[in-house]
């Protein structure tokens, strides 16, 4: 979904890269006027207040792939380490929405929000830069609705996140740690995740942080900026990947 103000040239350099690749396409899709201004925010957010209309673009996903059944949502700033079919065909029962506990589970503050503002388990707040989405169920039950008008009136320090993590909570599936792993995780947060959710415990092995399947630089620091951001060899093997492929074309 492309914000109002770029136009098709701006993303020209997108539509370039992606014909380097076979099997790959891109549409973009521009909001409706007057629909991508509406998402309320206020200084509690952790984005100014032009990026979040930005980050909660995907709340329109299960509106826009009208015709598809599931999608599998990734963040810009991820890099694919492993095929993913395994997971795009993950069963996902009668959950709506599958994705990895994120590290604000691992914050006190954060921890009393959820309990106290949105009855969110411990443990049981997902990351929503990469979700399995159920899109028919989401459409059918009215939450795809239901989280759009929830975001456009009510403010949420972290945006969209929020907001899903609060509609679907009785609706998440979690899945294993190495389908997002962060930079700044380390084994010690895994210990803590596994005696906070022992029933899930094999969800968040060391092994994950190793071995990643997907790598998602959160926060402002990217490897493409800085050379010191931990885990950033993914990000250059995945940049002379693409460099090579283009030069064989």
């Amino acid at each position: 979904m492309a914000d109002p103000d770029l136009c098709r040239n701006d993303l020209a350099p997108i539509f370039h890269m992606v014909s380097c690749f076979s099997g790959c396409t891109i549409s973009a899709v521009w909001p409706q006027e007057g629909t991508a201004r509406r998402f309320a925010s206020d200084g509690s957010c952790c984005l100014s207040k032009e990026l979040v209309q930005v980050a909660c673009y995907r709340l329109f996903i299960p509106d826009i792939l009208i015709e598809e059944e599931r999608c599998l949502y990734l963040d810009c700033d991820t890099v694919i380490c492993h095929p993913l079919t395994e997971l795009y065909d993950t069963e996902m029962g009668n959950t709506s929405i599958a994705g990895v506990t994120d590290r604000l589970c691992l914050k006190e503050d954060q921890i009393r929000w959820m309990e106290t503002e949105s009855g969110i388990a411990p443990g049981c707040y997902i990351n929503s830069g990469v979700m399995l989405m159920d899109l028919d169920r989401m459409r059918t039950s009215g939450n795809a609705k239901r989280a759009l008008e929830l975001a456009y009136h009510k403010p949420f320090p972290y945006m969209d996140q929020d907001v899903l993590n609060r509609i679907y909570q009785s609706e998440i599936m979690l899945l294993p740690k190495q389908y997002n792993v962060f930079p700044d995780d380390d084994p010690q947060d895994m210990k803590t995740l596994r005696m906070l959710l022992p029933e899930s415990a094999e969800l968040f092995s060391d092994e994950a942080l190793t071995a990643p399947a997907i790598v998602h630089y959160i926060g402002k620091n990217k490897p493409w900026i800085r050379n010191d951001v931990h885990l950033a060899q993914y990000w250059r093997e995945a940049e002379t990947a693409c460099k090579d492929l283009r030069g064989n074309l």
